[in-house]
């Protein structure tokens, strides 16, 4: 027989169900409370009623939930760091965790599923600028210890206009705390310049002085008499 919900939580079921529902996240009580009016509205909901799956679907929807934030926070730290490649593995498990959400019917909108697919787009792209400042750090510092300071400084500008992209994509995938409040400072922490290091080349500073000792872009190409 048929029944209301008001109707199935005076059952010896329906008590139960509300017991064991406390101990799950108000979204997922959310989401089982719309399963069973659902259930109710299309004369499904009975004394017989079985919760038993509605129910452990909304437990494995609230571990992956848990997980999701978790992979979102250490996304955000890896972010802050400027560790792209760490960051967009963290994205793609933030994302398949929301999708095993989203397969158990918990409460998961679709845009967080695509922002964390963009934030994947935007960290790749910023690993390939990264990879691509350091390739011409590298460069740089070579030609530097040869003394050819004008390529070396051509090389130098290019590294850092490269690592200041990597760190504009990497900064628009800071999506950790989508679902927790995130507490992890993206803002303008990272230094996106890198060291050149010379130390392993002698360079006769008698016709020219380099320093490149901060970033990318430090080498002075001045001359001394």
């Amino acid at each position: 027989m048929a029944m209301t919900l008001e109707e199935f939580w005076q059952t010896e079921n329906g008590q139960q169900l509300q017991v064991d529902m406390a101990g799950l996240s108000q979204a997922e009580q959310a989401t089982m409370l719309d399963q069973l009016q659902l259930a109710s509205d299309k004369g499904d909901l009975s004394l017989d009623f079985n919760t038993d799956n509605m129910f452990l679907d909304s437990q494995i929807a609230e571990e992956k939930r848990e997980e999701a934030e978790a992979y979102q926070t250490e996304q955000a730290k890896a972010v802050e760091a400027g560790d792209w490649d760490k960051a967009e593995e963290l994205a793609s498990k933030a994302e398949y965790a929301m999708e095993e959400v989203k397969d158990h019917g918990g409460d998961v909108a679709d845009a967080e599923i695509l922002q964390a697919q963009h934030d994947q787009m935007d960290l790749d792209n910023a690993d390939y600028h990264q990879e691509i400042a350091d390739e011409n750090a590298d460069t740089a510092a070579a030609y530097a210890a040869e003394g050819d300071l004008d390529t070396a400084s051509i090389y130098a500008d290019s590294a850092a206009d490269a690592a200041d992209t990597a760190a504009d994509f990497g900064a628009a995938a800071d999506q950790g705390g989508t679902y927790a409040d995130q507490t992890v400072d993206t803002s303008s922490t990272f230094d996106a310049t890198a060291t050149i290091d010379t130390s392993a080349s002698t360079i006769d500073t008698s016709a020219s002085t380099i320093d490149t000792s901060s970033s990318y872009s430090s080498i002075d190409t001045t001359t001394t008499e």
